[in-house]
C-alpha cells in the first residue's frame, strides 16, 4: 500500500493563498517529468492549471500525457489537469491561467540539446477542451525545459471559439449554485484515496458525491479505479461543445498516471446516471463505451478484472472487462419491447 505521509502534498495538487512563480510552476513541470505514459512518442508533456471556484483562487492542478494505441483517446497534459480540476471543483470551475511544458524523455534542464530551449503550444483539442472553461484573455504559457517562457492569450490560440455557449445555452442555466470551495483534504479525498481496502458503500458515497460536465447529454459518468499500488483514484466524464469529449475512465487514468506514473488497474466502478427527462435510465445499467475499454486494456493487470456497473438508484451489476465488449453501447434501431433511453437512443445492458 502506498502511504501518504501527513502533510505531505499530493504531486498534482496545490493550493496556495498566494500566485505560485512562473518558477515555481516550471520546478513543478519539471518534477511531474517521468509520469507519462509515452511508448510511442517519447515525448513528455507535463501541464498545471490554475483554477477558481466561486470567489475562491489558487486551486492548481497538474497533469501529464497519456498515450494509447489509438490515438484518439490519448489524453494530453492539459487534459489530465482538466480532468484533475472537474473531478476536485465540478462543472462550475474556471481557468484562470495554464502552464506547459514539453520535451523528450529524459532529457534535463541545463542541456544543450535544442529541443530544450524550445516550448510546445496547446493542440487543436485542447485549445477546444480549455475555451469551455476558460476567457478568450486566458494566458497560456508555453516554458522551455530549460525555462524561457512565452505567453499567449487563449482566444489567440482558438479565435471565434465554439462553446456550450453557442451551442447549448439552455444547458448553462441549469448548472447548480456554486458549493463552498472545498479543503485541500476535501480535494484530495475527491481524486484519490489511500486506503488498501474500501468497501461498497464508500466507494458508492464517492461516486455520489462526483459531478461530471454532462452539458451536451444530461447522463453523467464517474468512476472509481482500484489501483495495483494500494490507492483508489476518481475520474468523471467531460463533455465538449465540438464533441471531443473525455470519457471518466480517461480521467481517472490521466490523475492516477499524473500523480503516481503507470499503475495497473484491479477493478473498475462505473456510475451512470440522468438528470432531467434522462433520470427515466436510472433503474437500468450504461455498460463501458469501447474507447473506454481500449483505454482500460492499457493498464488492466488481466483482461478479466472486475468492473461493477452502477446505476442511478445505486443498485451495482458485476461484470468484467472482457464482457464489456459484448455490452458495449451502440446506436441502433431499438428491438421490439427493448428498453429505450429517453431521447429515443437503444443502449445494449
Amino acid at each position: 500500500m502506498v502511504e501518504k505521509p501527513s502533510g505531505s502534498p499530493m504531486k498534482i495538487f496545490r493550493k496556495s493563498s498566494d500566485l505560485l512563480t512562473d518558477e515555481a510552476i516550471g520546478d513543478w513541470l519539471r518534477e511531474l517529468r517521468g509520469r507519462p505514459y509515452v511508448p510511442e512518442s517519447g515525448f513528455d508533456v507535463t501541464a498545471v492549471i490554475r483554477s477558481r471556484l466561486g470567489s475562491t483562487d489558487g486551486y492548481y492542478f497538474g497533469g501529464v500525457n497519456v498515450e494509447n494505441p489509438d490515438h484518439r483517446i490519448s489524453t494530453h497534459g492539459e487534459e489530465g489537469s482538466l480532468a484533475a480540476m472537474v473531478t476536485a471543483l465540478g462543472i462550475e470551475a474556471e481557468i484562470l491561467e495554464v502552464w506547459l511544458m514539453g520535451a523528450p524523455s529524459g532529457l534535463e534542464k541545463g542541456t544543450s540539446d535544442s529541443l530544450a530551449q524550445a516550448g510546445i503550444t496547446c493542440c487543436g483539442k485542447c485549445r477546444q477542451q480549455l475555451t469551455n472553461f476558460a476567457g478568450e484573455s486566458t494566458p497560456i504559457h508555453s516554458i522551455a525545459l530549460n525555462g524561457a517562457i512565452s505567453t499567449t492569450a487563449l482566444g489567440t490560440l482558438l479565435p471565434n471559439q465554439f462553446t456550450f455557449r453557442q451551442f447549448r445555452p439552455e444547458a448553462l442555466s441549469r448548472v447548480p449554485e456554486v458549493p463552498h470551495p472545498p479543503s485541500v483534504e476535501q480535494v484530495e479525498r475527491r481524486l484519490v484515496r489511500f486506503e488498501e481496502t474500501m468497501s461498497q458503500d464508500a466507494i458508492l458515497g464517492w461516486l455520489d458525491s462526483l459531478q461530471s460536465a454532462d452539458l451536451a447529454t444530461d447522463i453523467s459518468d464517474a468512476v472509481v479505479l482500484k489501483l495495483g499500488n494500494g490507492t483508489y483514484v476518481s475520474g468523471v466524464k467531460i463533455e465538449e461543445a465540438a464533441y471531443v469529449d473525455m470519457s471518466a475512465i480517461q480521467c481517472a487514468v490521466a490523475i492516477a498516471t499524473g500523480e503516481f506514473g503507470k499503475q495497473d488497474v484491479h477493478e473498475v466502478w462505473s456510475l451512470s446516471r440522468g438528470r432531467g427527462a434522462k433520470g427515466l435510465v436510472e433503474q437500468g445499467f450504461q455498460p463501458l463505451t469501447l474507447s473506454s475499454v481500449q483505454v482500460l486494456l492499457q493498464f488492466a493487470v488481466h483482461s478479466d478484472i472486475p468492473v461493477y456497473l452502477v446505476n442511478g438508484q445505486g443498485d451495482c451489476r458485476p461484470t468484467s472487462l472482457s464482457d464489456s465488449f459484448a455490452l458495449a453501447p451502440r446506436f441502433s434501431e431499438p428491438a421490439p419491447g427493448a428498453e429505450q433511453a429517453a431521447d429515443g437512443r437503444n443502449f445494449r445492458s
